[in-house]
């Protein structure tokens, strides 16, 4: 559970390929990137592969996956850091170092906030029996934070999921939602793990969390392997994606967008949105959460592209159902990236943002011919960030801030132990 895996067959990537248009490297652009943190390794944390989320007070928020303390014979189970925004510069302070077992090891998600500024997120390991938790982090009157661990997932237990990766969203009720990018009943033709799962937690009065399946996944026409969190909508609606599963004609499937909405008898009922299937140069296994636009409208990444390298898609509602254009395809070359992972954020002027892992912050600029990519940054490696493993936040000046699994200044790691970054466009 070491990386962030979309496990793409093969014959499903060269089926892929087709003739590939002539390539227009990225326009260049006047941003400015610099490092605002290195990890140094050991307890300091390392190798962060999570997103980051803001407080109000424009404080930064994230995990590490390795660092901490020894985690049987690991580079550390993972930490939960804060980067303090002070006159001063940023300062960081980890909150929390897991130590193994029942604790759960290994954070690659993110974590958010709720009012009462408490912090939740997943491990994708450890637990009651190894197969990853749901945890909480509440400041206490020590000036210290207080862990709990809200479920632990059952390692075989068909009816639940197992191996979080992704980040929680609440509703407006207070209610957690995630997925698990594992478990289940999917037995062997999902690798013997399961195809994963849809989960709710629902605080109860005396401060316990009750889990709900919401559903399994299975093989195809069903989805698989959801690598991806959830979003809500207005109505409370959910939204995600699976990289396989559906009915297109890839090895176990080439992914699928989904929509649970609330039914009469307390459950919920799923939509196929949309299957993705190879060629023409529409994307296909999708790798990163729904961003919704305007109504009938969303946007995502996809790790693989009309040519293998990957996409971003927007989903569009017609009489006839959810058609997919392609605003953007990735062609690995020294001027685009490849293979996008994490998500998609937004400015005020409605561009979008995210990061691919060889090293490329781009900008999709809007307007009415269509879309532009810019390359704001390309990593290079230490004292600068490598491999950009997840997607962006931005703060109210549409500064964006990420991390980096490798590079930084940090001498306790092959590569560097990751960095945290800000880029100004």
């Amino acid at each position: 559970m070491r990386q962030k895996v979309f496990w793409i067959a093969a014959s499903c990537i060269l089926a892929l390929a087709c003739l590939r248009p002539v390539f227009s490297a990225g326009a260049s652009s006047a941003s400015k990137e610099k490092v605002i943190y290195s990890f140094q390794g050991g307890a300091d944390g390392a190798a962060p592969m999570s997103d980051l989320s803001l407080d109000k007070e424009g404080n930064l928020y994230g995990t590490t996956s390795q660092g901490g303390p020894g985690c049987n014979g690991y580079d550390g189970c993972g930490t939960v850091f804060e980067l303090e925004n002070t006159a001063n510069g940023w300062k960081e302070k980890v909150l929390y170092r897991f130590t193994g077992g029942q604790d759960g090891f290994e954070p690659v998600g993110g974590v958010i906030l709720d009012n009462s500024g408490n912090l939740y997120g997943t491990t994708a390991s450890g637990g009651s029996s190894g197969a990853g938790t749901v945890f909480k982090l509440a400041p206490n009157s020590k000036g210290g934070w207080t862990k709990s661990i809200l479920f632990s997932f059952e390692f075989g237990n068909s009816s639940t999921g197992m191996f979080p990766t992704a980040d929680l969203v609440f509703d407006a009720r207070g209610n957690l939602y995630g997925t698990a990018s594992r478990g289940g009943s999917g037995g062997t033709s999902c690798y013997t793990s399961g195809c994963g799962a849809v989960f709710e937690l629902t605080p109860q009065s005396d401060g316990s969390w009750t889990e709900t399946t919401i559903h399994i996944f299975g093989v195809p026409p069903n989805g698989s392997t959801p690598a991806s969190g959830v979003v809500l909508d207005s109505e409370g609606n959910l939204y995600g994606a699976t990289v396989y599963g559906g009915n297109g004609p890839c090895f176990q499937g080439c992914g699928m967008v989904y929509e649970f909405t609330p039914n009469s008898t307390g459950g919920w009922t799923e939509t196929v949105i949309y299957n993705f299937a190879p060629g023409g140069g529409l994307g296909s296994h999708p790798s990163s959460e729904i961003f919704l636009g305007k109504a009938g409208h969303m946007f995502g990444m996809t790790y693989a592209g009309g040519d293998g390298f990957g996409a971003i898609y927007e989903l569009h509602s017609q009489q006839n159902g959810w058609q997919q254009s392609v605003p953007h395809i990735f062609y690995g070359d020294p001027g685009d990236g490849a293979h996008p992972t994490g998500g998609l954020v937004t400015d005020t002027e409605g561009d979008l943002f995210g990061a691919t892992p060889d090293g490329k912050v781009f900008e999709l600029k809007h307007s009415r011919s269509g879309w532009e990519e810019v390359i704001l940054h390309a990593f290079t490696g230490p004292p600068d960030g490598a491999n950009p493993a997840a997607g962006l936040v931005a703060d109210s000046h549409n500064h964006l801030y990420g991390t980096t699994q490798y590079g930084g200044t940090g001498t306790g790691c092959n590569r560097g132990c990751g960095t945290v970054y800000e880029v100004t466009h």
